[in-house]
């Protein structure tokens, strides 16, 4: 079995954040998105890290520091108008690695409540989805959604405007190797959704079984500023998140998240991102993301 990390994205909805970092690498109290994922590999479990060039360095510099081991394989795109997509980045890598074995495929921006080790014990053969029951049929329709009988996926659909249930997919699949061809084929028939796993997902059922990993708990697919902070406000105990570098004199946090070295004096946030080295003097700010080196002071 070979297991592929997807974090060749570029994450526009999390800029200006995201424009001088990759998402899976943003910490979450601390710690990096990836480094969740990495803590439950399977034992002995070398993962291929499918970047882009852009970010290319990072993940290098990551790895050389965290002590993970990985194969990084690097899209040569630079752009978001460049990228491969999903599926995309799939085909690409089954035929330039001459995959031929099961394939686990994990999004790097995702913390789960189960290890990927536990994910592949519930692995029968037969193409395995992870599905988070996310307890609202309205709030599903922004989802792949999967209606599901005695463990087997009946039907899926992709941000369905009436969802035949509350399962929703998740960034987390096992492949078994007889599906890998299917990828490029996909490509070559589907009229739209090349980028989204769910419209392969729903072309794929009507040629093949799928069978559903369904959870609960706490999942974070850390696609928004609202994502990443209740990510972060879930690892710090329910508190904002404030690095140690980060001066907050005279100021009033609540649920937003603070990197290094900002300064924030006299000033009231809520529901904020504080990028590094930003500066902060009198300011009621809420909602928003706050990019690296901005300096923003009440003018008298």
């Amino acid at each position: 079995m070979r297991t592929v990390i997807l974090a060749g994205g570029y994450a526009k909805r999390l800029w200006p954040l995201t424009l001088s970092r990759p998402k899976p690498l943003l910490p979450v109290a601390g710690r990096p998105i990836l480094d969740y994922l990495f803590a439950g590999m399977p034992e002995n479990t070398v993962p291929i890290l499918s970047v882009n060039r852009r970010f290319a360095d990072h993940f290098s510099g990551w790895l050389s520091r965290s002590g993970y081991r990985a194969e990084l394989v690097i899209e040569e795109t630079r752009s978001e108008e460049e990228k491969l997509g999903a599926v995309g980045a799939l085909a690409h890598l089954v035929e330039r690695l001459g995959i031929d074995e099961d394939l686990l495929v994990v999004g790097g921006d995702n913390i789960f409540p189960f290890t990927l080790g536990e994910f592949v014990a519930a692995y029968s053969g037969r193409t395995l989805v992870a599905l988070y029951r996310l307890g609202d049929r309205v709030a599903a329709r922004r989802y792949g959604v999967a209606e599901v009988r005695d463990n087997r996926v009946v039907r899926f659909v992709e941000k369905p405007g009436d969802p035949p249930s509350d399962l929703v997919s998740t960034a987390c699949y096992l492949f078994p190797a007889r599906i890998l061809p299917f990828f490029s084929r996909f490509l070559r028939e589907a009229e739209k959704g090349k980028d989204a796993p769910g419209y392969f997902l729903q072309w794929l059922l009507s040629r093949e079984e799928i069978e559903a990993f369904v959870f609960d708990g706490p999942w974070f697919d850390i696609g928004s500023r609202d994502a990443y902070i209740r990510a972060n406000l879930h690892f710090n105990g329910g508190r904002s998140w404030i690095a140690s570098e980060a001066e907050t004199p005279g100021s009033v946090i609540e649920e937003s998240v603070v990197l290094g070295r900002a300064r924030i004096v006299d000033s009231e946030l809520r529901g904020c991102v504080v990028d590094e080295d930003v500066n902060l003097v009198g300011v009621e700010l809420s909602q928003v993301i706050i990019g690296r080196g901005s300096d923003i002071r009440r003018v008298p």
